[in-house]
């Protein structure tokens, strides 16, 4: 014999606990009580009530609205626990794909800016990630813009004469009979999209599958936000991190600076400590016509000093708005050109070739090293 609280009892009604505790206190509704004196009531009395207060259609919809809202709570317990942003995507995908009873879950961010859609991760019924679709514009696909302007599902069926020819396409290549797009709202604002794919018959969503869909669609959203936050948090940590290893190396190299007598060994220092700091491949050094280089790995660097053969020096080159600041110069191939100067008398300019994109704080400590370098020439004799 099954037995329910005041709260499930409640649940089951479609009433409030008070109004159980009222009715179990003027005999309507019979009940024990426990040994700490909290009220037990029989599930056939709670299903027997109902029935006499909304004939059984009432406690179907009840008993549906609580099967709902249980799996609104399993669903929101399983993704907010969910930071790392691989095994959300696949938590929210098995999720979908079982409570829909689809085939395939695709999960995308949306850039409101550049109106395109990225994939994220593409998965199975089964769990197995599938590879993700490149980039794409929505002005492809005028039935997603829509999803996501009006934040409103829409279902796409294979044999609908109606549906969207550009969706249909993609129905078509991909052999799908059915597509649900769902967005994903955070704080009013489309952030992605949820597209469930079945592989084998048309569907005709109920208003309750689509509500609960659009519910767990949401606490997905707010899910994947925190995900993104935490990634963001975790990477910013570690970029701290590797900015404060290179300042402990800072003070190495400003004290190699200082045990330079010329000025062509103070250059070749700077290049040098430039290319340890940032792991460059190589740096020039320059000042007043000037200049030594350094290539990363080479045992000997070969060091010139003396006025340039050909073409003005960096130094040589106006100061504009961006003086004494990193500057992008040029990125190919994953590579970029750092230059900063110091400003100042000597005008000490370093430009360091990475075999990436720069970091945050390099920009910064190239510029250190390049005004420590001008202050120790002007003590040189």
């Amino acid at each position: 014999m099954a037995y329910l609280n005041v709260q499930r009892a409640a649940l089951r009604l479609g009433v409030a606990p008070h109004t159980v505790r009222r009715w179990t206190a003027s005999g309507l509704l019979p009940c024990t009580r426990t040994a700490g004196g909290h009220r037990r009531i029989r599930e056939e009395d709670v299903d027997a009530l109902a029935q006499q207060i909304g004939g059984s259609t009432h406690l179907e919809a009840r008993r549906a609205r609580e099967r709902e809202v249980e799996t609104l709570l399993e669903t929101s317990l399983a993704l907010v626990g969910q930071l790392e942003l691989p095994d959300l995507l696949k938590e929210t995908a098995e999720r979908l794909t079982r409570l829909m009873d689809c085939d395939f879950c695709a999960i995308s961010t949306y850039d409101p800016v550049a109106r395109s859609i990225s994939t994220l991760a593409d998965f199975d019924a089964g769990g197995r990630r599938l590879p993700d679709v490149e980039e794409y514009p929505l002005s492809r696909f005028p039935l997603t813009r829509w999803v996501l302007d009006e934040q409103t599902p829409a279902v796409v069926n294979a044999g609908d004469p109606a549906a969207d020819p550009h969706e249909l396409r993609e129905l078509v290549r991909e052999g799908d009979k059915s597509l649900l797009m769902v967005p994903l709202v955070f704080r009013g604002e489309s952030i992605g999209l949820v597209e469930l794919m079945d592989h084998a018959r048309e569907r005709r969503y109920s208003r309750q599958e689509l509500r609960i869909c659009t519910a767990v669609a949401g606490q997905a959203a707010a899910a994947l936000h925190n995900a993104q936050l935490f990634a963001r948090a975790r990477d910013a940590t570690r970029e701290i991190d590797r900015v404060c290893e290179q300042l402990d190396a800072v003070g190495d190299a400003l004290a190699g600076l200082g045990g330079t007598t010329d000025a062509a060994g103070l250059l070749d220092a700077a290049a040098r400590a430039a290319c340890e700091l940032l792991g460059a491949t190589t740096c020039v050094a320059s000042a007043r016509g000037l200049s030594a280089g350094h290539a990363a790995g080479a045992q000997d660097v070969a060091a010139r000093a003396g006025r340039a053969a050909g073409g003005p020096e960096a130094s040589d080159a106006p100061p504009g708005p961006n003086a004494g600041a990193g500057r992008r110069l040029e990125a190919v191939a994953g590579a970029e050109l750092l230059t900063v100067r110091s400003g100042g008398g000597w005008d000490v300019v370093l430009t360091a070739t990475l075999p990436r994109a720069s970091r945050r704080g390099e920009a910064h400590i190239l510029r250190l090293l390049a005004a420590a370098a001008a202050a120790q020439m002007q003590r040189l004799p």
